[in-house]
C-alpha cells in the first residue's frame, strides 16, 4: 500500500526540521546523530550525506558517504530543478576527489576530477565559481602525479583561466619537457607563477609558518594551495634548487627577510648561485610593490642561467 499524502508531508517536514537543526549546531557528534536520523527517513537525502561526509574523520568512511551521495543524485525523488542537481553534483564530486587524494588513490581522484570539470563546463554557467576553479587546480595537480607533461601543456594552452594551478602546472611540465638549459626556457614561467600569489612559494618551501585562523581569506587560500602543490618541487634536485633560488632572490628584494634571517638567506642565495642577480637588482631596483619587483626581475632576465 502506498503511503498516504499526509504521511509523506509529515516526513518531509520532519526532515526539514532535522536539517535546520544540523545546520545550526557546531557539535560534530550532534551533526552525526541528526544526519543519521535523516538518513533513516530518507537514505538518498543529499544534504544529509554531504554533512555526514564533512563531519566524518575517517577518509574511507567519508568516501563511502560521498559515493552514496553521487548515486543518490539519480534517485527519482531527487531534484526537479536542474540547477540544484548541477550544484550538488559539483559539491559531492569535489569532496570525493579530495578524499580520494588523501587516500593516495590518485587515478580514481583524477577520473572524478576530470569528469566534474567537464560536467561543470557543459552544465554550469558560472565557471568563475571557486569550486570549479578548485577542481581544475586539483586536476592539474593529479596530472603532475601521473607525470602527463604533454597533456598538461595541452590543457594549459586551452585554459583561459590563468590561475595559480594553471601557472605551476605549466612551469613544472615545461621544465620536464624542455631541453637544456631549462632555466632559460622556464624563467618567465616561474615569474608568472609567482605573480599568481607572491606568498605561495614561501609556504611551499617552509619559509613562512602556517597562517592563524583569523588571517584573511587570501592568506588561507595561498596556504591551502601550497599544501596541495608543495611536493611538486621534488621532481628533481635541480628544479628544487633553481626554484628556491628564485624565491630567495625575490624574498630578499621584497624585504620578506629581516635581521639574522636576512643574512642567512643572502648566504643561502650565494650557495644557490643567485648572488650576482641579487647584486645587480639591488643596484637598479627602486622600492615598489611585489608585482613591480617581479616584473623587474623578469625584465632583467634573472634566473635564466
Amino acid at each position: 500500500m502506498a503511503p498516504k499524502r499526509n504521511q509523506i508531508t509529515n516526513k518531509a517536514k520532519r526532515i526539514e526540521q532535522l536539517l535546520s537543526m544540523a545546520w545550526t549546531t557546531e557539535s560534530t557528534a550532534r551533526i552525526l546523530a541528526i544526519t543519521g536520523q535523516i538518513l533513516e527517513l530518507d537514505p538518498n537525502n543529499i544534504e544529509a550525506l554531504i554533512m555526514r561526509a564533512d563531519n566524518t574523520k575517517d577518509a574511507e568512511e567519508r568516501v563511502k558517504f560521498l559515493r552514496r551521495g553521487v548515486e543518490a543524485l539519480n534517485a527519482p525523488e531527487n531534484f526537479a530543478m536542474h540547477d540544484s542537481k548541477v550544484l550538488y553534483t559539483i559539491a559531492l564530486n569535489q569532496r570525493l576527489a579530495y578524499s580520494l587524494l588523501m587516500l593516495g588513490k590518485h587515478d580514481e581522484a583524477y577520473e572524478v576530477c576530470d569528469t566534474v570539470v567537464k560536467f561543470s563546463e557543459e552544465n554550469y554557467d558560472n565557471e568563475e565559481d571557486e569550486n570549479y576553479e578548485s577542481m581544475k587546480s586539483l586536476r592539474y595537480r593529479l596530472l603532475i602525479y601521473r607525470k602527463e607533461w604533454q597533456k598538461i601543456l595541452a590543457l594549459t594552452m586551452q585554459d583561459e583561466d590563468h590561475t595559480a594551478g594553471w601557472a605551476y602546472a605549466k612551469l613544472v611540465s615545461a621544465w620536464e619537457l624542455s631541453p637544456e638549459p631549462k632555466q632559460k626556457v622556464c624563467a618567465n614561467l616561474f615569474w608568472n607563477a609567482l605573480m599568481k600569489g607572491p606568498d605561495i612559494p614561501f609556504y611551499m618551501l617552509g619559509f613562512f609558518e602556517e597562517p592563524d585562523e583569523d588571517d584573511d581569506a587570501q592568506t588561507q587560500d595561498d596556504f591551502q594551495f601550497a599544501l596541495l602543490y608543495y611536493d611538486v618541487l621534488s621532481i628533481s634536485d635541480e628544479f628544487y634548487n633553481w626554484f628556491s633560488r628564485g624565491v630567495t632572490l625575490f624574498g630578499l628584494l621584497s624585504n620578506r627577510f629581516e635581521g639574522r634571517e636576512r643574512e642567512y638567506m643572502i648566504d643561502t642565495l650565494d650557495s644557490l648561485g643567485g648572488f650576482n642577480d641579487y647584486e645587480k637588482m639591488s643596484a637598479i631596483l627602486v622600492e615598489g610593490d611585489d608585482m613591480a619587483v617581479i616584473e623587474a626581475l623578469a625584465a632583467n632576465k634573472c634566473l635564466t642561467d
